[in-house]
């Protein structure tokens, strides 16, 4: 069967959206009332940690070209390597289910009250299972599209919203010392590392060798940019007042004018809905394609179907809700155990690599 291909730009465009829409919905409620104005550091270490892992993930991908994170955790491990490749896909599939009840969640809470929380995860399901279907191409020719919108109306709107800009509210710096901001940057650092899709798309890329330094270049614009927008809800509500908010990027967008607009916090939501509808279709894409790698099936297409109906329902069960608003489960446990998979699949297979290399 033949592989779908995807250019430079579309993988840097595919990682840069997944950063920010990320970034937009998870990080802001769980990074700013812990380290506030100093969540630039914070976000930085992220991105670090980010490019390590990457740069495992781009070794093992030169070292077997053409072959996914799947594929060559079976050449390098064996037997062992197809339950470490299930790891890999349950934890997606664990962040799809999270990110959608996070997404449906705000939406409901914030722009859409009455509507039922299944409408939320259903149309986005619906959407990313159809771009899924249509294999990566097509993913990638959007992102390009969407991504470019992002960062001409984050510019636009950064400019115009100088006035209203108070950076008396970034000082002081480190009030609490460095401890807080570095164990925060496991927040980024968690939902960054899911970027370790990069391991399944490397074969799709028509010059690999450049996988890295896209990929690097994506996670830090994406992270240049929501540290913006973060640092500028902070500079014009105050770190207290934003530390309070559910999502203060929204709420930054909704004391803000752009330009003679008022209001502006709709069409902020549909961009990172946009964005968001990007991510879940790349990580559906991955999990059907990496579930039709490790199970040996034809096609990747009737697990697209598959999981669908997971997708919808699970993240509004009763007992998701539940679980997504226990405390510990965003605060700790989620990058606790992020971090865990997405350092540890990639250290652990770059050093099998070495012994395997030895036994040849």
């Amino acid at each position: 069967m033949h592989k779908q291909q995807i250019s430079e730009s579309q993988f840097f465009f595919i990682i840069f959206v997944s950063i920010a829409s990320l970034t937009f919905f998870s990080v802001p409620s769980q990074l700013i009332p812990m380290v506030k104005q100093d969540l630039w550091l914070s976000m930085s270490l992220g991105t670090a940690i980010d490019a390590i892992v990457a740069l495992l993930l781009y070794r093992l991908g030169l070292k077997y070209p053409g072959k996914s994170l799947v594929q060559y955790s079976r050449a390098i491990l064996g037997p062992a390597g197809n339950l470490l490749s299930l790891v890999v896909l349950l934890f997606f599939f664990a962040v799809c289910v999270t990110a959608i009840w996070i997404y449906s969640d705000f939406l409901s809470s914030s722009l859409l009250p009455d509507t039922p929380l299944v409408a939320f995860s259903g149309t986005l399901t619906l959407c990313s299972g159809w771009a899924a279907s249509k294999g990566i191409e097509s993913i990638a020719r959007l992102s390009q599209i969407l991504g470019t919108i992002i960062l001409i109306s984050t510019f636009i709107l950064f400019a115009t919203s100088i006035p209203v800009v108070e950076l008396r509210h970034l000082l002081p710096q480190f009030e609490n010392g460095v401890g807080p901001a570095v164990i925060g940057a496991m927040y980024p650092g968690s939902w960054f590392g899911i970027c370790i899709l990069m391991g399944m798309l490397m074969p799709h890329l028509s010059r690999p060798r450049k996988t890295l330094k896209l990929k690097v270049s994506a996670v830090l614009l994406g992270a240049l940019v929501m540290t913006g927008y973060l640092l500028y809800s902070i500079a014009v509500m105050g770190a207290h007042m934003a530390s309070q908010m559910e999502n203060p990027i929204f709420v930054f967008t909704r004391i803000t004018r752009l330009l003679i607009f008022e209001r502006i916090e709709v069409l902020t939501l549909l961009v990172f809905i946009s964005g968001s509808f990007i991510t879940y279709a790349t990580l559906y894409y991955v999990m059907a394609q990496g579930f039709s790698e490790l199970f040996r099936t034809k096609s990747y297409k009737p697990w697209v179907y598959a999981l669908s109906p997971l997708f919808v329902v699970l993240p509004v069960l009763t007992v998701t809700q539940k679980f997504g608003q226990w405390p510990p489960y965003l605060d700790f446990w989620f990058p606790v155990v992020a971090l865990s998979i997405e350092g540890g699949v990639a250290s652990l297979l770059y050093v099998g690599s070495f012994f395997r290399k030895t036994k040849r």
